[in-house]
Order: C-alpha cells, then sequence, then structure tokens
C-alpha cells in the first residue's frame, strides 16, 4: 500500500477562504487550514515518496546576458552575415536613388535577402538595427 492510498472516513472540502497551505518538514506532508477558530492539521509520511536530496548546490549559466553576450555577429556559429557585410547592407538601405529603383520595399528586402543568402526578414532587421545593433556604419 502506498502512503497516499488513504481510506477516507469523512470528506474534508477546503476553500480559499480557509487559507489551506502545505509543507513538507522532517519528512511528513503537512496540509493547514484555519476555519474560523478551528485549525485543521493533517500529516503524512513521505519518506517512500521523496528521493533523497544529497546536494543542493545550483550552477549558474556561465553566460551571463547582462554582462554581454560573447556570441554577437560573427562569433554567432549560425550567422551568415558579417560585418562588412551588414554595413553594405545599411549604406545601401540609405541611398534613396537605390531605394526607390525597386518598386516595393519588399522587392528591395528580397533582393538583398537573396544577394547575402538570408531570409527577407534577416535584412529588414539589419536595417531596423534589430540586429547587428553594434555594428555602425
Amino acid at each position: 500500500m502506498s502512503p497516499f492510498n488513504f481510506q477516507p472516513v469523512q470528506l474534508l472540502e477546503l476553500s480559499k477562504s480557509d487559507a489551506p497551505s502545505i509543507d513538507v518538514q522532517d519528512g511528513q506532508l503537512i496540509l493547514t487550514a484555519q476555519r474560523g477558530d478551528e485549525r485543521i492539521r493533517i500529516t503524512a509520511p513521505l519518506n517512500q515518496v521523496l528521493p533523497q536530496v544529497h546536494s543542493t548546490q545550483v550552477k549558474m549559466p556561465s553566460i551571463s546576458r547582462a554582462g554581454g553576450d560573447k556570441r554577437v555577429g560573427e562569433l554567432n556559429g549560425m550567422s551568415k552575415l558579417n560585418e562588412q557585410s551588414v554595413r553594405e547592407i545599411r549604406l545601401m538601405m540609405s541611398d534613396s536613388k537605390f531605394v526607390k529603383s525597386f518598386s516595393t520595399k519588399m522587392a528591395l528586402l528580397a533582393e538583398l535577402a537573396k544577394a547575402y543568402n538570408v531570409h527577407p526578414a534577416t535584412v529588414k532587421n539589419v536595417v531596423d538595427n534589430v540586429s547587428w545593433k553594434h555594428v555602425r556604419i
């Protein structure tokens, strides 16, 4: 028989107003609630249910976003662009004659994407300074 296979003698219904709380202390599951002047406390052993914890040390990730991610730009192994190509894209987009030579902005983004072998959304993110923020013209 498992420790949680209780045979109920009566039904106990708790609501939010009873302020129920569950805690684990010394291998016991403790349910407490307060209804009016009465305090309800139910305990159950957990010795066969909970695994033994031998260490509680938590290791922090080695890369912190706050301290600056070291995998930006060309250092990211998935990157198809480099700083030079980002500068070229931004310079072309700043040339109004070049931009006006295309029927729509989407056509321009698609053409640049094809030239640099990336998705048009990648080019748009470069132009809008969403990605490659560290690169200046």
